[in-house]
């Protein structure tokens, strides 16, 4: 075992961890496990809309009436391309934000244009900067291009009955889209977009589904599945082949409620979004939980309804705090972050 791993069991003594140990100060940094023990995940900021990338700031916005369209309503889907360009679905809006950090500008699908979207609720990119939609009120999945021009829909063979989860393996050129309502998950070839095959139906056996919703592929191109009905989390190779399965419901660490988005870091740590733990838990490959950070509130990194995660190439966390109508920022206080650290300080010297 690790000594991150070994540290971080330590302090999931109680089951206390599952809603959040660190209490919200507006005017520190927020840190997970608290001290004294060695923070693994700080709080970084909050995007709302295009208020928090104004010059007056978020509190002078608000002051002033700013529009509200330009803000989330109920954000569903999360998705970071390889520009650090951060992709928001919206189910109230009946849109698609997207938030570009690094050149503070915010924009989205109706913006640009395109309104076609009545609930869409997840979203990835390809290498070449495609994005795919899924919409559970027209049961489809929309590929755009980046001025938001739609440029085909997945056909599969069977009809899509509700989309949901999606996620794209650019290595292996696959496309795959989860079915909650067919209990299964539908793979496409990124190229073509022609139907390949469908993995799984439903059950309770290994590579069975029961109401799945989010998912994720590795680097390797192994495939995360959330199997919310079930209380577990699957994962596949790249060839379809089951791989392992773990988790089952209750409320002690590393057990789940109603596991929901998933991510997977530069490191290769697991993370499971929970909307009723109002939390997110980190797991290593085999299983064993690390630690589970946030909880339930409308503070500084606190959630209410959390929904779905996604993790950009430098460990930053984005969680959807879909009633509090944010994206939470988080960062990961792993390799990279002390990379950025020591580059800082020898900026300095």
């Amino acid at each position: 075992m690790s000594r991150f791993a070994r540290k971080l069991l330590f302090v999931l003594a109680g089951a206390v961890i599952l809603y959040g140990c660190a209490k919200p100060n507006p005017h520190g940094d927020i840190f997970w496990p608290p001290p004294p023990d060695e923070p693994r995940i700080k709080y970084v900021r909050a995007h709302r809309g295009t208020a928090d990338f104004s010059k007056t700031g978020v509190a002078a916005s608000i002051i002033l009436g700013e529009a509200s369209s330009t803000n989330l309503g109920k954000p569903i889907g999360v998705h970071v391309d390889n520009q650090g360009k951060v992709y928001v679905s919206d189910t109230a809006r009946s849109d698609v934000f997207i938030f570009d950090p690094k050149n503070s500008v915010v924009t989205s699908l109706s913006a640009m244009g395109t309104k076609i979207f009545y609930k869409p609720i997840d979203l990835a990119t390809d290498d070449s900067g495609r994005m795919f939609i899924s919409d559970t009120q027209l049961d489809s999945v929309t590929v755009l291009d980046q001025t938001g021009k739609v440029l085909s829909t997945l056909k599969p063979e069977i009809p899509f009955q509700q989309p949901t989860g999606v996620a794209v393996d650019n290595t292996n050129r696959k496309v795959y889209v989860v079915d909650t309502h067919t209990h299964d998950i539908r793979v496409f070839d990124l190229d073509t977009l022609e139907p390949l095959t469908t993995l799984g139906k439903r059950g309770k056996e290994e590579g069975d589904f029961n109401f799945p919703s989010y998912i994720t592929v590795d680097r390797e191109g192994d495939v995360y599945v959330v199997d919310t009905m079930n209380g577990r989390l699957q994962i596949f190779d790249s060839e379809g082949r089951f791989i392992r399965a773990f988790g089952q419901f209750g409320d002690a660490p590393g057990m789940f409620a109603r596991p929901k988005g998933i991510a997977i870091d530069s490191e290769g740590h697991i993370y499971v979004v929970d909307a009723a733990f109002n939390n997110v838990q980190i797991f290593n490959k085999e299983g064993r939980i690390l630690l589970g950070f946030s909880g339930y509130g409308s503070y500084r990194g606190q959630m209410i309804l959390p929904a779905d995660i996604a993790i950009d190439d430098e460990d930053y966390l984005y969680v959807v705090d879909s009633w509090n109508a944010r994206v939470n920022v988080y960062e990961f206080l792993g390799e990279k972050s002390k990379a950025r650290a020591e580059a800082q300080a020898n900026t300095k010297k």
